[in-house]
């Protein structure tokens, strides 16, 4: 069985590309998609997330994390609370108040648990917050811009298993998320590396 450093190496070494094909596999919508369609929709998502971050260089140029917040008009809540057996996050976007809120509390863990697992030589634990905030950033993008791939029906679905129709597919929007998110911070190994080590470490915590 491979311990929390191996299965973050593991992580770390895997393509972009793989990682966002396991996300797909592990989807109850998505993993039921033939392989040309898998390819497709990680091709295009990812395509999403670098046409948004050149077009938010390209109105305000390098900034922090923050600063793009802040000239997109998105207020930053933070909040200290400690995650359960039934509801954890470490960043959400409300969409009605354009509100991105980041749990600090989740995001000390992250830290300690890379500690304690011995990543700190592995893993910029500095960058946590900067991720979350411009992953959630991106789902600002979604809601002013409606005719982002992600935000399309894209999947063939049945209602009541008898009209054909369409439908969304979340992961995408996920995808998508986590590139802008690597892109805008210019992060080494992908975002999805904070979320395992919480996996990893919340059983001590919950």
């Amino acid at each position: 069985m491979k311990n929390a450093r191996e299965t973050i190496k593991e992580i770390i070494n895997k393509s972009d590309y793989d990682i966002y094909l396991d996300m797909i596999n592990r989807d109850i919508s998505g993993r039921n998609l033939p392989d040309e369609k898998k390819v497709e929709v990680i091709t295009k998502s990812m395509q999403t997330a670098v046409d948004c971050y050149n077009e938010l260089l390209n109105m305000c140029g390098e900034q922090t994390i923050t600063k793009y917040a802040i000239k997109l008009q998105v207020e930053i809540l933070y909040v200290k609370e400690k995650p359960t057996k039934y509801y954890t996050y470490i960043g959400l976007f409300n969409e009605k108040k354009k509100l991105i809120t980041i749990n600090i509390e989740t995001v000390r863990l992250i830290k300690e648990f890379a500690e304690q697992f011995n990543l700190l030589d592995l893993v910029d634990v500095d960058r946590i917050k900067d991720t979350v905030t411009a992953h959630e950033l991106f789902h600002y993008f979604e809601l002013i811009k409606p005719d982002l791939y992600t935000n399309q029906k894209i999947i063939d679905a049945k209602i009541f298993g008898l009209i054909k129709t369409k439908s969304y597919l979340m992961v995408s929007g996920e995808i998508a998320a986590m590139h802008f998110a690597k892109l805008l911070t210019n992060l080494k190994h992908s975002p999805l590396v904070y979320n395992k080590i919480f996996a990893l470490g919340k059983k001590q915590v919950i």
